[in-house]
This record gives C-alpha cells, structure tokens and sequence, in this order.
C-alpha cells in the first residue's frame, strides 16, 4: 500500500439517486466538498441491479450468474455518473486508483473490472450472492485501497442510534455490509436529497460508534 492511498475517502452513491433531476447539483456539491482531496467513487445499482434481480427470479440464472451479469450492468450506471461527472477517470484497479490519486482527479471505480482485479488479490473475495450490493463492493474497496474513510451518499436519513447490524435488518444496507464495516477506519453517512447536506460520522474502527 502507497501512503497515497490511505488518504483516500471512498464514497458509494446510492443508485436511489440515479433517477433523481437534483443529481447533477449534488454531483457538483460532493466535487467542490473533497475538492484537492483523493476522492474514490462506487456507483450503485438502483433500478439497473432489480432488472437482473427479475431476471434472476424469471430465468432462474442463480445467484453466481447473475451476481456477475449485475457486476458487468453496472457500467451502464457508471457511464451516466460520468457524463454527469466528466472528471472522474475510470479506475480498474489499485494502480489506477493511486494514480488517479497523484493526478488529482477523483476516481470512479469500473466495479465489474475492479472486483475481478480484487478477487485475484490476497484478500477474502466477496460472495457471489444477493446478500452483497455496492453497499458491501464499496466498502471491500476500501479495504483494498487502504480508504480512511467511507461514505455512503443515500436517498434517506440514517435513524438515530441506529447500528450497522440493525441498519443491514431494516434494508437501508445490504445483509453482507456488517462483516465488512469493521475493516474500515470510519464510516459516514449522508442523505444527498437533503439540503444543505453534511456527512455524519456512523461508525469507527473496529465496529464502534463515534464518541459523544
């Protein structure tokens, strides 16, 4: 790992957010917030990932088909952040990322690519299951950048008091995300269709609250 890399702040936009007209101003808010920042973006799934959920239930492809075929939809998805977005260079693996990092762009990560890359890594791969959505991709992938921080950018508010476990129960992340969310230094939440919006620090190291 480069000292670059721990520096970076991974953050996942929530595919709730896709089909929303306020996006292109919320792209531009988070773009001026960590602006000089190494900022490493994951794009979630949204309405693109419960096509292939359909599929999956009308076809029968089971769940290691079609956990890779909602991998590769993904680039759909990260393609309108990019036109949305044109800064963000496409990353496939941590080289890229790091060398996004010395160039000072922010990086977006090509999830079908990146996780093939990560799988091939010596870190435990993620399940080819339902039970991982970009919520648990995007804090695998900070891990393997070294992130200090991840943020999930939601459509929602996260409730008071509310843990990583409880919040995996109540759907607002996916079943998986707990087993992974103690391997990340910090993890912040914040509801982007909220005005003005400000991260808000969810949990520590090690699976901990922040201190009040």
């Amino acid at each position: 790992m480069t000292a670059l890399s721990t520096r970076a702040t991974v953050c996942k936009l929530g595919g709730s957010l896709l089909d929303w007209e306020g996006l292109p101003a919320a792209l531009a808010a988070m773009e001026q917030r960590w602006q000089g920042q190494p900022l490493v973006l994951v794009v979630g799934g949204g309405e693109t990932a419960d096509l292939v959920r359909r599929w999956d239930r009308l076809f029968h492809l089971g769940e290691e088909r079609a956990h890779w075929l909602a991998l590769d939809s993904l680039a759909l998805n990260e393609g309108l952040v990019t036109e949305l977005w044109p800064r963000l260079r496409p990353v496939r693996n941590r080289a890229q990322v790091e060398a996004a990092q010395r160039d000072g762009v922010p990086a977006l990560i090509c999830a079908s690519c990146f996780v093939r890359w990560g799988e091939r890594q010596p870190a435990p791969p993620l399940p080819h299951s339902w039970q991982v959505t970009t919520d648990s991709i995007a804090a695998w992938v900070a891990q393997l950048v070294a992130a200090r921080e991840l943020v999930l950018a939601k459509s929602v508010d996260l409730p008071a008091g509310c843990s990583v476990t409880e919040a995996a129960a109540q759907g607002l992340v996916d079943e998986y995300f707990p087993q992974l969310a103690g391997g990340v230094p910090q993890i912040s939440w914040v509801n982007l269709r909220s005005a003005p919006w400000t991260p808000v620090l969810w949990q520590t190291a090690g699976g901990h609250p922040p201190q009040t």
